[in-house]
C-alpha cells in the first residue's frame, strides 16, 4: 500500500506553518528551521515506507479511485446545495423588499393624487383671486409663500415616487437574475446527484467483486490482518515523523478530558471496542452507525497529520492532540481538512460515509496513546 505520507504531511505542514505561523509564535526563522527538519525526517520516512509497500490488487486500486471520485463529487454537491440555499434566502429577501416597495409606491401615488386633486379643485380659483386682490400686500405675501411650499411638497412627492419606481425596476431585474442563477444551480444539483448515484452504483459493483475475490481465496482473516498492520505502520511512521520535529507550540493531549469529550458524530454504536472481527483478531476502535453525509467533528483541538485513503479504512483523518494522543476517523465519504490544518473541538473535518469497501454508512473511530489503541468508552459524555 502506497501511503504517500511524505507528500501529504509535507505539503500540508509547509502551508500551515509558513502561512499561519502555528507552532512558531509567528517566527519565520523558526518556521523555516522546523520545515527543514521535517523535510529531512519525511525523506527518511519515505525511504523506509517504500521498502515495506505491498502491491495492491487491481480491485483495490479501482475501489480507491472510485471512493475518491465519490468524495470529490459529494463535496461539489454539498457546495452546490449550500449555494442553492443561499440563493433561495437572497431571493426571499429581495421579494420582501419588492413587496415593501410596492406598498410604498401605492401610498405615495395615493398621497400625490390627493394633493393634485385638492390643488386642482381650489388652487386655480384662489390663486387668481389672490393676484387680483392687491389691497392687502401682507396677505398676498403669505399666500405666495403658501403656494410655493405646496408646489415644493408636490415636487418632493413626485421625486420620491420616481425613486421608488426606479428601485422597483432595479429589484425586478435583480430578482429575474437570481431566478436564472437559482435554476442553473438546481440543474447543477440534479446533474451532480445523478453523477453521485452512478458512482455509488459503480462502487457497489467493485466492492462486490472485491469481496468475491477475497472469499474465493478464503483470505478474509488475512485481509483484516493486512489492514490492521498497515494502519499500525502508518501510525508508527506518523509518530516518528512528528516526534523528530521540534514544534514549538505544545498541545496538552487528552488526559485531563476523560469523561468530558463529545462523540465525533451522533448514532448507535454498531461495533464496540474489542469486539471480535475474526479468529484471533479484535477491533481497535468503534463503529458508529450514522446516515451518509452527516458531519464528522473533531473531538478536541489538534493538528491534522493524515488525510487520505487507506486500505480497509477508506478516507481517513488522523488528528494529533499532543502528549502522544491521537484520534482516528475512518470510512468517511469526504474529507474537509488537509494535513497541517489546525482544528477546534466540534469542528467538522469530514462527512460520514462507507469508504474502504464498507457495506453500510458509519464512522470508524479510534483513540490512541503512544501509538497503542485504547477503549474510548469512558472518555465521552
Amino acid at each position: 500500500m502506497k501511503f504517500n505520507l511524505g507528500k501529504y504531511l509535507l505539503l500540508g505542514l509547509i502551508a500551515t506553518f509558513s502561512q499561519n505561523g502555528y507552532g512558531t509564535g509567528n517566527d519565520p526563522e523558526k518556521a523555516e528551521q522546523e520545515l527543514v527538519q521535517l523535510k529531512k525526517e519525511i525523506k527518511s520516512l519515505q525511504a523506509t515506507l517504500k521498502s515495506k509497500q505491498k502491491q495492491q490488487s487491481a480491485a483495490l486500486k479501482r475501489l480507491q479511485s472510485s471512493e475518491k471520485q465519490i468524495a470529490t463529487t459529494s463535496k461539489i454537491l454539498r457546495s452546490t446545495l449550500r449555494q442553492l440555499s443561499q440563493k433561495e434566502r437572497e431571493l426571499k429577501k429581495l421579494r420582501r423588499q419588492q413587496k415593501n416597495l410596492e406598498s410604498s409606491k401605492k401610498e405615495q401615488k395615493a398621497a400625490l393624487a390627493s394633493q393634485i386633486r385638492a390643488a386642482y379643485i381650489s388652487g386655480s380659483q384662489e390663486y387668481l383671486k389672490m393676484l387680483l386682490n392687491q389691497e392687502d400686500p401682507e396677505a398676498l405675501g403669505r399666500m405666495l409663500v403658501y403656494y410655493d411650499y405646496m408646489n415644493k411638497a408636490r415636487s418632493q412627492k413626485v421625486a420620491k415616487l420616481q425613486k421608488t419606481l426606479l428601485e422597483l425596476e432595479n429589484i425586478d431585474k435583480t430578482i429575474q437574475e437570481e431566478i436564472r442563477n437559482l435554476n442553473l444551480l438546481k440543474q447543477s444539483k440534479e446533474e451532480e446527484s445523478e453523477r453521485l448515484n452512478k458512482l455509488k452504483n459503480k462502487r457497489k459493483q467493485i466492492v462486490d467483486n472485491l469481496n468475491k475475490e477475497i472469499d474465493a481465496k478464503n483470505e478474509r482473516l488475512t485481509e483484516l490482518q493486512i489492514n490492521a498492520k498497515e494502519l499500525q505502520e502508518l501510525i508508527d511512521s506518523v509518530r516518528e515523523a512528528i516526534e523528530k520535529v521540534d514544534f514549538s507550540q505544545p498541545m496538552e493531549g487528552l488526559k485531563k478530558l476523560k469523561g468530558k469529550l463529545n462523540w465525533p458524530t451522533a448514532g448507535k454504536r454498531i461495533r464496540s471496542y474489542g469486539s471480535r472481527l475474526a479468529e484471533g483478531l479484535r477491533s481497535n476502535g468503534v463503529v458508529i452507525g450514522a446516515s451518509e453525509g452527516k458531519p464528522v467533528n473533531a473531538i478536541h483541538y489538534g493538528r491534522v497529520v493524515y488525510a487520505d485513503w487507506l486500505r480497509g479504512f477508506g478516507l481517513l483523518v488522523i488528528l494529533d492532540h499532543g502528549e502522544g494522543y491521537m484520534s482516528l476517523y475512518g470510512y468517511n465519504q469526504a474529507l474537509y481538512k488537509q494535513v497541517g490544518d489546525w482544528v477546534e473541538a466540534g469542528e467538522a473535518i469530514a462527512t460520514v460515509g462507507q469508504s474502504g469497501g464498507q457495506h453500510q454508512p458509519g464512522l470508524y473511530f479510534e483513540l490512541r496513546h503512544q501509538g497503542k489503541p485504547f477503549n474510548p468508552g469512558r472518555w465521552f459524555r
